[in-house]
């Protein structure tokens, strides 16, 4: 999840930016929001790592050569038609590039 944030961050830095303040008790920089968002991604990260959540293809066993596999899965599964959507539409390229961000 914080890999997905960090690529769709700058669609909406505010939106991360008050996240980041509500709820991991981050400081406001009103002159640079986009730091108080990566700022609240790296505290949920760290988050997720204190409760043991896996966080890279290596602690979930995956490999690098797996990616097209699992971004044909994610964007084909059940009759979607090449692209996810929620926050931000995601498209085969954006997936495979926060995969890679796993990596």
């Amino acid at each position: 999840m914080p890999a997905v944030f960090k690529y769709v961050c700058k669609h909406d830095v505010m939106r991360f930016a008050k996240h980041a303040t509500r709820v991991w008790g981050c400081q406001m920089d009103f002159d640079n929001p986009e730091a108080t968002a990566l700022e609240g991604i790296a505290a949920l990260e760290n988050f997720l790592k204190s409760i043991g959540m896996p966080l890279s293809f290596a602690e979930l066993g995956a490999k690098e050569e797996d990616i097209p596999a699992l971004v044909k899965a994610l964007c084909y599964g059940d009759g979607r038609t090449g692209s996810i959507s929620g926050f931000v539409t995601l498209d085969e390229n954006d997936c495979t590039k926060i995969y890679q961000m796993m990596v």
